[in-house]
């Protein structure tokens, strides 16, 4: 699960409990498909994660 805003999440479409557990409990969801965590490993939360090396600086892809 991945937190967009305090009643927005995004969780993966494979686990319609959770989805229905949190629309329930009043979150927006927004499901989307997470076609390769076994490959990565880790969630939608690791794959948001920024990445800093010691030998870089912060960098940023959206400005």
């Amino acid at each position: 699960m991945l937190s967009l805003s305090p009643d927005t999440v995004m969780v993966n479409e494979a686990c319609p409990e959770l989805i229905r557990t949190l629309e329930k409990r009043s979150f927006t969801v927004v499901p989307g498909r997470h076609r390769h965590r076994r490959l990565f490993g880790g969630g939608l939360h690791c794959f948001t994660l920024d990445t800093v090396r010691e030998d870089s600086t912060p960098e940023d892809y959206f400005g």
